[in-house]
């Protein structure tokens, strides 16, 4: 079956963070659902999964599950397919086929199911069919994410987009070419005081957004997205008429009904069904686009949060717990007010317990004198904490032993330092500590290049254009011999500043 859905320019994919496995359990959790695996085997099965760059870093954070990728262009699959060879992943498989296709690939019995930036660029009837292979898909009590634009905050870019589709016809050429030719000649009634843009803020952000970046990276959410915007509630009631029960945001404050509190949703709120509620609060606060988690064939839990995530392990990333962090997230988050500097400092003594109830032990003994009802307050700290992501849920990680030569054990890493050490913001490194991925800047990748390669020089001649970012004391450009003095005398500071992290993470061992 054939698809309008623009084919001819392949779309750089982002990872996305927010359809990661732990990240949508704690989604469930503070939504008041059981408790989902996220460690050991599941399977999980990511539609439309672009190049495969977020499913190749979860493959290779969790071994012991397996992956399913599926999309509609040839070159997405390849590159995906590509670097999954290159990291040697067993347990990631991709197919080319259109949504509307999946069926005839049997697909059955997965734990996750995950539709990302797809569903509001699929014409009406292939988003029936992504539902329907969702459902079919999922176990029960199988978790699925969805991400879709939705009114009203999505009104001023719709608009635009639809202005560039309809220009874009006047074109011949590529996709790209298409929407280079329409953004140039929708610029010049900008640039002449168009009204449309003095009278949309947002519409005109969005614009100048779109005209810096390169056209093959936006067609395909601009000629895609489809003319029919839609409202949450709607989504909501199709969903239930499939099985999928809504459980709640991938946007883990707005599980949180205090942390809506201060822009005045109505008192009795409560008193409407969870679409209505839902639609409520994407009025509330502009929201443009919905990151949906359902469920398949299960209810929310009897129990509290700290029975059912108790036993689970945690995360403080980095500068979590600083004082600035801390100070902007209760600026942002008024209702975060267990996040007292006592309360945070007491935090950095234990976060190394090994367990959310031996950290909230401590805490308790600490505070048994003071508090009417310690295991409500501590239950509240735990939801503050997840829900401003300050704590992260994480898989128990076996510490390696002081001794030896450090090393990079994941292939895939590797893979990722060597390709991108050219590019400024390079793709992330996968942990197997976090299920997730880290983030590191241009330097810090070099002084790990050193650490795990040892060649500079190598990664020196691959810097290309970026040669021309470093300089002498004078400000001068350096030579490669300069640059490997450089990172050889910086080296020490590295590894007392980010390899402990590191071996945190699991991204480095020694051996």
């Amino acid at each position: 079956m054939n698809s309008e859905y623009t084919q001819d320019v392949a779309f750089n994919s982002d990872f996305g963070a927010l359809q990661t496995p732990v990240h949508i359990t704690t989604a469930a959790l503070l939504s008041g659902w059981p408790a989902h695996k996220f460690a050991g085997h599941f399977r999980y099965l990511d539609l439309a999964c672009g190049n495969g760059h977020t499913l190749t870093l979860l493959a290779d954070a969790y071994p012991e599950a397996e992956f399913v990728g599926l999309d509609i262009n040839p070159t997405h699959i390849e590159q995906g397919q590509t670097l999954a060879r290159q990291a040697n992943l067993k347990n990631l498989q991709f197919f080319c086929s259109d949504i509307a296709d999946a069926g005839q690939l049997n697909l059955k019995e997965f734990d996750y199911c995950t539709a990302s930036g797809v569903f509001s660029w699929l014409d009406e009837k292939r988003q029936t069919d992504l539902f329907d292979v969702a459902t079919r898909a999922l176990v029960q009590g199988g978790l699925f994410f969805l991400d879709y634009c939705a009114l009203p905050g999505i009104t001023q870019n719709a608009t635009l987009y639809g202005m560039l589709q309809q220009l874009s016809t006047e074109y011949s050429g590529s996709s790209a070419e298409k929407l280079k030719g329409a953004s140039q000649l929708l610029a010049e009634v900008r640039g002449n005081n168009g009204q449309f843009f003095q009278q949309n803020g947002q519409a005109n952000e969005r614009f100048s957004r779109l005209l810096a970046n390169a056209p093959e990276d936006e067609a395909h959410e601009v000629l895609n997205l489809q003319p029919r915007s839609v409202w949450s509630r709607d989504i909501i009631a199709k969903a239930q008429s499939v099985g999928l029960e809504f459980v709640g945001s991938a946007g883990l404050h707005h599980n949180i009904a205090e942390f809506s509190a201060h822009l005045g949703l109505p008192a009795n709120s409560e008193q409407f069904s969870v679409a209505t509620q839902q639609m409520l609060q994407d009025i509330a606060w502009n929201i443009a686009q919905r990151k949906d988690i359902y469920c398949k064939g299960a209810k929310p839990s009897t129990s509290s949060l700290l029975q059912r995530i108790g036993e689970c392990h945690f995360y403080f990333a980095p500068g979590a717990l600083s004082d600035n962090m801390i100070g902007h997230i209760t600026t942002q988050f008024p209702a975060a007010n267990l996040l007292t500097p006592t309360i945070v400092s007491l935090l950095r003594d234990h976060a190394d317990c090994s367990t959310i109830n031996a950290l909230i032990n401590k805490l308790c003994e600490r505070y048994q004198a003071k508090l009417a009802s310690p295991f409500l307050e501590a239950e509240k700290l735990v939801t503050q904490l997840l829900a401003t992501r300050v704590m992260s849920l994480a898989k128990p990680i076996a510490p390696s032993s002081p001794q030896g030569t450090l090393c990079m054990p994941s292939l895939l890493n590797q893979t990722l330092l060597k390709q991108d050490i050219h590019l400024e913001h390079g793709r992330p490194l996968a942990s197997p500590l976090i299920g997730t991925r880290l983030l590191l800047p241009i330097k810090d990748r070099l002084y790990l290049w050193a650490l795990v390669f040892g060649d500079v020089g190598a990664a020196w001649d691959k810097l290309g254009d970026l040669q021309n970012a470093f300089h002498d004391a004078n400000g001068q450009p350096i030579t490669k011999q300069t640059f490997a003095a450089i990172i050889a005398q910086s080296q020490p500071a590295f590894n007392q500043r980010v390899v402990p992290e590191l071996l945190r993470l699991g991204i480095l061992q020694y051996r």
